[in-house]
């Protein structure tokens, strides 16, 4: 089965609209299923990053533009460690 591929918009947000948008989407999506976040703030990006890593989430940077924007791929285990973003 091919995984699905959902993609967010989270630019112009900063801290902690990012994550929490980030959250909202992660815990909708099943294991195997990946997120692509496209942002232009970058502490998100670190604490996208690091919270999903935390958890258990893949991350890996899809795409770098110009200026601070940038692409994020969140791959969801098929076991989370936790919720997907602490509160």
């Amino acid at each position: 089965m091919e995984s699905m591929n959902q993609e967010i918009d989270v630019t112009g947000e900063i801290c902690p609209r990012p994550a929490l948008i980030v959250r909202d989407n992660l815990e909708e999506m099943e294991p195997g299923e990946s997120l692509l976040v496209t942002a232009d703030y970058p502490p998100a990006r670190d604490n996208i990053e690091r919270t999903c890593q935390k958890h258990g989430y893949e991350t890996a940077e899809a795409e770098s533009g110009d200026g601070d924007l940038f692409t994020l791929r969140i791959v969801v285990p098929d076991e989370a460690k936790g919720p997907v973003m602490d509160s």
